[in-house]
């Protein structure tokens, strides 16, 4: 069965267009080498292998700090 696996990911990787094969493969490298127990999901994962987390946190450099309490926060406004 592992052989089956291993030779359906090889062939579903060599017909990985070009432009998808480094992000796809980063994707695949942060799957494997993260902790079986992480609770990562695999869409944030995603994000992170093709830069589209890294971009949505530069985007917003300029967001106010987080607010612990909310209701502190509403009231002092």
């Amino acid at each position: 069965m592992t052989l089956n696996l291993r030779e359906k990911l090889h062939k579903t990787v060599d017909d990985i267009p070009s432009t998808r094969l480094e992000t796809t493969l980063r994707f695949l490298e942060l799957l494997a080498t993260a902790p079986e127990d992480s609770d990562v999901e695999p869409e944030e994962t995603w994000l992170l292998a093709n830069g589209t987390l890294k971009q949505m946190v530069d985007e917003i450099k300029d967001a106010p700090p987080p607010v612990d309490d909310w209701r502190k926060h509403l009231h002092d406004l």
